[in-house]
């Protein structure tokens, strides 16, 4: 703190003064004044030994990142940021969702609680598996949450992530949330289109796989798709026109047209008499589909029958995912 004093200067001889404002004036500019002023500013990247000063705080090309007041208040006893805001701690360190970070100073003390409102920000040091909790300067670790208490989900916080927690008064609730498929207010479905396999390539009933690849996006575990659709296409070029049931109605079918093959039934051969001409079932890898040949190339009423070296077998699939929950 700056002082001011004030001391008595050495009055001219005696003279006779015209008036009394000469008197004052000449007294008045006898008097010294001094100001005296100490350092009340410490820059550098470490505490000051006084703690009576203002620390401005530099990094390591000194530049200025935080500006400190020391406090004596109970449980401080240390250098304070002057207003809460954002804390970057740097990388954490820890294992197995057990989240640690150090700041330098401690944030806002070593001594004292976590402070409600205050955000922390830190690069993640590894994957987490599950529900995780973060200690900052040794407070004591807290939980991390979302949703407000829901804990964490596998890989809720990847390795490399920048992580922003807020502190509520009891966990650490994660403001940088990832996309989570167990909280999207729409469904989410995963769809498959397979490539097509040659209908010529099929041996009559015999299973054909067409790999669907789904699996849960949380445990991985493979999924068994819950609507299926086998469609015949033609890949040869131009078109083909057949005669329809009654012998009047005509049907052309073009390249790339796709028709449902719910559309073909057996021609009667037994023992497939009426049975669909495609059938399918599904796994949690595969939909295998069986064709009987029989029924679909030589189908009573088209003419001319169809020609498997120009068709193709397709299929697509459709997987609700099961770690949806309804809003």
């Amino acid at each position: 703190m700056a002082t001011v004093d004030i001391s008595a200067g050495l009055l001219p001889p005696p003279a006779c003064y015209p008036s009394e404002q000469d008197r004052l004036d000449a007294y008045a500019a006898a008097l010294i004044g001094n100001l005296t002023t100490g350092a009340e500013w410490a820059t550098s990247q470490t505490a000051p030994g006084n703690p009576g000063l203002y620390w401005l705080r530099t990094d390591t090309n000194n530049r200025p990142i935080d500006v400190m007041r020391f406090s004596s208040a109970a449980g401080d006893s240390d250098f304070i940021r002057l207003a809460s805001e954002v804390v970057f701690a740097g990388t954490a360190s820890g294992a197995a969702g057990a989240y640690a970070v150090t700041n330098s100073p401690p944030y806002p003390s070593a001594a004292s609680a976590y402070r409600t409102g205050q955000i922390y920000t830190f690069l993640a040091n590894h994957t987490n598996s599950g529900a995780s909790t973060l200690n900052v300067d040794g407070k004591g670790a807290k939980a991390i949450t979302k949703d407000g208490a829901a804990a964490l989900s596998a890989n809720d916080i990847l390795i490399g992530q920048v992580v922003t927690v807020l502190y509520d008064g009891v966990n650490f609730q994660l403001i940088t949330q990832k996309r989570d498929l167990t909280r999207q207010s729409l469904r989410q479905f995963l769809t498959y289109a397979s490539a097509g396999v040659t209908l010529s390539t099929f041996a009559s009933d015999v299973l054909v796989p067409f790999t669907h690849g789904f699996v849960n996006p949380i445990s991985g575990v493979p999924l068994i798709p819950f609507a299926v659709r086998v469609v015949l296409v033609r890949i040869a070029a131009g078109s083909v026109t057949f005669n329809g049931v009654s012998g009047v109605t005509t049907y052309t079918w073009y390249n790339g047209q796709e028709v449902d093959c719910l559309h073909f039934v057996s021609s009667g051969t037994a023992p497939y008499e009426k049975l669909p001409s495609f059938r399918y079932v599904a796994d949690g890898t595969n939909v295998w589909v069986s064709v009987n040949l029989l029924g679909v190339v030589s189908i009573p009423f088209f003419n001319p029958g169809l020609t498997p070296a120009d068709y193709q077998v397709k299929v697509y699939a459709t997987a609700l995912n099961p770690a949806y929950v309804a809003p």
